[in-house]
């Protein structure tokens, strides 16, 4: 091929081709999934005793850090389709980057903290906006890291579930259990819609602890009852607690021992009396 044809050719792949940055900013916007792929949202918060509960147990090297103030944290925003899970991580080159939470992060540590101890400060919300963050971001509303946490913190603010919860006398303890069914009433009463509630159930001692508590809102933000099937009947099927046992709202994570945590302080009583106690 010729000097000139080379240098023609050259100049149509030039016309043709983006320039780099072109190329990466689609990449960051493209995503995978379609707007329609998701019709609601489910916003979840967690009891970070009972967190800490189920991510220490069975794990003696596993830490938990509590908020100070004690009271029920955000674990995510979710969106949902016609009440199945998902979609998930729909863009996975956008990635988390938290200098774009910018002044929102010292709020962000009050309200959405990370229990586990083990891991970064960061780590729950690059893995919420990795998984879901992406997905719920396929609408303007929620279009950036700033727009999807701050819609967290105002949801959080708007319904204080701790408040709401102490004001109907069902408090933190590991004396007193409770029936799910009034929690489930106490919320729906004062939030005006039927929330969602799940539970931990620990096999060795039967103990079944308060986990999360999950709103439902449509696209556009409208609180809204959560889906449930109708053959169960709206609280059976949006509690995945037992409704034919009492529950336990723990306290706080310094009073509570898990059963195996239970059995290895017992095993080793056993073991130093019989070392003292020969018989």
């Amino acid at each position: 091929m010729t000097t000139a044809k080379w240098i023609a050719v050259a100049c149509v792949l030039a016309v043709i081709q983006p320039p780099v940055k072109a190329r990466v900013m689609f990449d960051i916007v493209r995503t995978d999934v379609s707007l329609s792929e998701w019709d609601s949202l489910l916003f979840t918060v967690h009891w970070p005793v009972t967190t800490c509960l189920i991510w220490k147990e069975g794990k003696p090297g596993h830490t938990c850090i509590l908020p100070e103030n004690h009271v029920w944290t955000i674990h995510g925003i979710w969106p949902n389709q016609d009440g199945k899970e998902g979609p998930f991580f729909c863009n996975r080159t956008w990635i988390f980057n938290p200098d774009q939470l910018g002044t929102l992060r010292p709020q962000l540590l009050k309200v959405w903290p990370n229990i586990h101890g083990n891991d970064t400060e960061d780590s729950l919300w690059k893995h919420e906006w990795e998984k879901h963050g992406t997905c719920a971001a396929l609408d303007p509303k929620f279009g950036s890291e700033q727009l999807y946490f701050n819609q967290g913190i105002q949801w959080v603010k708007n319904y204080h579930i701790t408040k709401i919860l102490s004001q109907h006398l069902i408090v933190p303890s590991m004396s007193t259990r409770y029936n799910v069914t009034l929690i489930h009433k106490a919320l729906k009463d004062v939030i005006g819609a039927i929330p969602s509630l799940s539970c931990e159930y620990d096999k060795d001692t039967g103990n079944i602890y308060l986990s999360e508590i999950r709103l439902c809102f449509q696209r556009d933000m409208v609180l809204v009852d959560c889906k449930h099937n109708q053959q169960l009947g709206a609280v059976q099927s949006v509690i995945n607690c037992p409704t034919n046992k009492l529950i336990i709202y723990p306290g706080k994570a310094s009073f509570i021992k898990t059963s195996r945590q239970h059995k290895r302080m017992f095993h080793q009583k056993v073991h130093n009396h019989s070392k003292h106690n020969p018989k």
